[in-house]
């Protein structure tokens, strides 16, 4: 399947002048300065951007902040301080948010840990819901202020909606039974703690990268001079000066063909620039239109299911074989780090230097290109088989806090170690390359995939007597913990009921997982586990070892 896209393409300046490089980077600092000085008003005022859209509070800044940023560079940067405050503003949404707390219980330990005994408290149980006074106190904390009653009584008699009439009477109705000022009270309260907190420290800008358009009618072009050693040049604009030449290099081969770059029509192309401080030259981030290539399911050939990890191997496949990263690099990383981190734990002041920070940064870039290395050779010999479809756990943000240490590397701990492997985004790795062997890639929740027996869908800790076992408490099916992780992965793409409830099809027929919280994912599974209870036990052993494609 052929799709549109977007292609990212990095041009490295060539023989740049000094004194142009200077002038970038006076640009470049103030650029950073201005985004500070932008990102401390936003702090200072939060709750009145709070619900602002990124169209508003562009306009708003161009109107508040006009003549200090070039119009050709102004939408990248209060573009850079909307988004990087995102997540500010999800949180004291949430944090504002009222809700009535259920008591459900107590959850104890299972069996014993390194800190925790059988039989005490792991956490206790509880369920949120909304009611019609956490509604009311929710809008309040957000919205009020001394004429809201009025304000509310207004809306109920111009507006024509059905539900926002409902909405507006349920919080006049809940303000009348409890008192306004009582419930503004409590909602100002809270609003003010949550504010005081979120507003200590405002977001500080620190790198020197920028964005900006150029309005130039060809923004890439060939050196006209022959013989020279620069063969193209960047065009650009906003630098106060006429033009702003960059000379690049350019390779047709590589880059594709200079059309794809250059549109008459427009004559306003969007750009990113990056700083190489250590050689005084620059890297410019164009995007240019194209195709892309998608490979269709083809239901005709293999699926398999592959678990990633980093304990033992880096993939698990359910046919059984597995592949290894370079435990080499991850123990001179592991090394360095330890070593970074004894000379801070000597001097709290101490600083990386930059030829220790190179090092860390080529042993990242060694790692890259290994785990790309070992991707490929393991697409190609799926292709070889048969293989079509690959599934994986969609792996985004879904490694919590880890306290355990690595006793294979100086007990460094395994948050430091997964951040090194990249795991998160192994997914993303995976189907880049798989495209190129025409194997399309999909991608499960990862909830329950170690816990969960193939054959009885038992779910239960108990099956995991240590890391590398899995070993079902009620029908006794018995395997490697990962080649299980693999195959429960596989079966929730190939078993029907599983696939309809958790997943959703993309164009291409391949799945991503519905956006559903853990535990109804859990209900699913169960749910699944009681249509195998109904079915005899020699039934069950056969759907699983054929990916439960007939339940």
């Amino acid at each position: 399947m052929i799709v549109k896209s977007k292609y990212i393409r990095i041009f490295h300046s060539n023989c740049m002048t000094r004194r142009k490089y200077d002038e970038l980077y006076e640009f470049a600092v103030l650029a950073r300065s201005h985004k500070n000085i932008v990102s401390q008003f936003v702090n200072d005022n939060l709750l009145h951007y709070l619900d602002y859209s990124k169209f508003q509070f562009v306009k708003e800044m161009r109107a508040r902040y006009h003549g200090c940023i070039s119009s050709s560079f102004d939408y990248q940067l209060y573009s850079d301080v909307y988004v990087r405050y995102q997540n500010k503003f999800s949180a004291i949404i949430k944090k504002m948010t009222f809700y009535v707390v259920d008591f459900m219980g107590f959850e104890l330990y299972k069996k014993n840990t390194r800190k925790h005994k059988k039989g005490d408290l792991k956490r206790i149980l509880f369920k949120k819901r909304k009611t019609k006074l956490s509604v009311c106190l929710t809008y309040l904390a957000r919205h009020g202020n001394a004429n809201t009653l009025r304000y509310l009584e207004q809306q109920v008699l111009v507006c024509t909606d059905a539900d926002k009439v409902k909405f507006y009477k349920d919080i006049i109705e809940c303000c009348e039974k409890f008192g306004f000022k009582r419930l503004f009270r409590l909602a100002m309260d809270k609003r003010e703690r949550i504010v005081r907190k979120y507003s200590e420290h405002p977001i500080e800008f620190k790198s020197l990268t920028f964005g900006g358009r150029s309005r130039k009618d060809t923004l890439l072009a060939y050196n006209k001079r022959f013989g020279s050693v620069i063969n193209a040049f960047i065009t650009l604009s906003g630098f106060n000066r006429k033009t702003f030449d960059i000379p690049v290099k350019f390779n047709k081969d590589w880059f594709g063909s200079m059309k794809d770059y250059n549109n008459a029509s427009t004559g306003n192309f969007e750009y990113l620039m990056m700083f190489d401080e250590k050689n005084h030259q620059v890297k410019i981030l164009l995007c240019r239109k194209g195709d892309r290539y998608v490979p269709d399911v083809d239901s005709e050939k293999e699926t398999v299911g592959i678990d990633v990890n980093c304990k033992h191997n880096l993939f698990s496949i359910s046919d059984g074989t597995t592949y290894d990263y370079d435990r080499r690099l991850v123990n001179d990383y592991c090394k360095c780090c330890l070593e970074v981190d004894e000379l801070k734990s000597k001097n709290s002041d101490y600083v990386v230097g930059k030829r220790r920070q190179r090092k860390l940064d080529k042993l990242d870039e060694k790692m890259l290109k290994s785990e790309q290395q070992t991707i490929s050779m393991m697409c190609k010999r799926l292709q070889s088989e048969n293989v079509g479809h690959i599934v994986m756990e969609d792996l985004d943000n879904s490694f919590g806090k880890c306290y355990v240490n690595d006793s294979e590397n100086d007990n460094i701990n395994y948050n430091r170690k997964v951040s090194f492997l990249g795991l998160s985004s192994l997914n993303d790795e995976v189907e880049h390359i798989a495209r190129k062997y025409g194997i399309a890639v999909s991608t499960v929740q990862s909830c329950y995939t170690s816990k969960m027996c193939p054959v009885c869908g038992c779910i239960d800790d108990d099956n995991r007597p240590d890391q590398e076992t899995f070993r079902c408490i009620e029908c006794g099916h018995s395997d490697n913990a990962d080649f299980n992780a693999a195959n429960n992965i596989r079966n929730r793409v190939l078993a029907t009921v599983l696939r309809d409830k958790l997943l959703k099809q993309q164009d291409n027929g391949s799945y991503k997982p519905r956006d559903l919280k853990k535990d109804e994912v859990k209900k699913v599974l169960l749910s699944f586990r009681r249509n195998l209870q109904q079915n005899a036990g020699s039934e069950c052993v056969q759907s699983a070892k054929d990916g439960f494609e007939h339940v």
